[in-house]
């Protein structure tokens, strides 16, 4: 006649480990399975699109384009707002597109505020993607998610994510420049004070504008002037 086998204490043990484990395991999985969509910075938007309009194109601090270019084209923006983001997106790409990308036309940024203040946050860090050649890719990004900033606040966190998501930036460089660009009295702090003054100076509007100059003059063009009306001052200007 057979006997039943004892249990020891140990493999008590060890079955009691196991089905803890089990059922934290399952607890984990349900709670996977119906938490929402957390907040994190992973869903920046554009950098595809970013990649695809601005490689290959040469970038010398806020200039965009071939220095030789015939054309020059200041563009006044300021990457936190609203008022500027659609004419952006609507102009500049086919711009970098067409006449930059060909040699024709040079591009150069002016961060302009629509605040009290001269700078905004958003500015220190174009500047400092500028210094290595990328403030063009890191306004787009701006732009593109601007919605994204808003829900989940335009820190620093957010604006070092939209630094990581531009390919061979030097992170480490960008946020020592970054950091030193906020400081009080910085030489980051004076450009962006002086081009605010050439806007004063150009008596730019707090609409997107742009001063395009070549050797048949210079054109202005305010009040958010579609790709039509640039292509129009270009050719004025040529």
């Amino acid at each position: 006649m057979s006997r039943l086998r004892q249990r020891r204490p140990g493999q008590y043990r060890t079955l009691i480990i196991l089905a803890v484990a089990i059922g934290a395991l399952l607890i984990a999985l349900i709670g996977m399975a119906t938490r929402k969509a957390s907040n994190e910075y992973e869903d920046i938007q554009g950098t595809q699109d970013m990649r695809e309009i601005f490689g290959g194109v040469r970038q010398l601090d806020d200039r965009l384009g071939s220095d030789d270019a015939p054309v020059q084209m200041q563009v006044f923006l300021d990457a936190q707002s609203g008022t500027y983001r659609d004419q952006f997106l609507d102009t500049v790409p086919a711009l970098v597109n067409g006449p930059v990308r060909d040699g024709n036309l040079k591009l150069l940024y002016r961060n302009r505020s629509l605040t009290r203040n001269a700078t905004e946050r958003s500015f220190y860090g174009i500047q400092a993607a500028q210094n290595q050649g990328y403030g063009w890719q890191y306004a787009y990004l701006m732009f593109r998610n601007q919605d994204l900033a808003r829900e989940q606040g335009l820190d620093d966190d957010f604006l070092t994510k939209l630094a990581e998501s531009i390919e061979y930036l030097d992170q480490d460089e960008w946020k020592k420049d970054f950091e030193q660009g906020l400081e009080e009295g910085s030489a980051m702090n004076a450009d962006l004070q002086a081009q605010d003054q050439i806007a004063i100076d150009l008596k730019i509007r707090d609409e997107p504008a742009v001063v395009v100059n070549g050797p048949g003059g210079t054109e202005i063009v305010q009040d958010a002037p579609d790709l039509a009306e640039i292509q129009s001052a270009i050719s004025a200007v040529q």
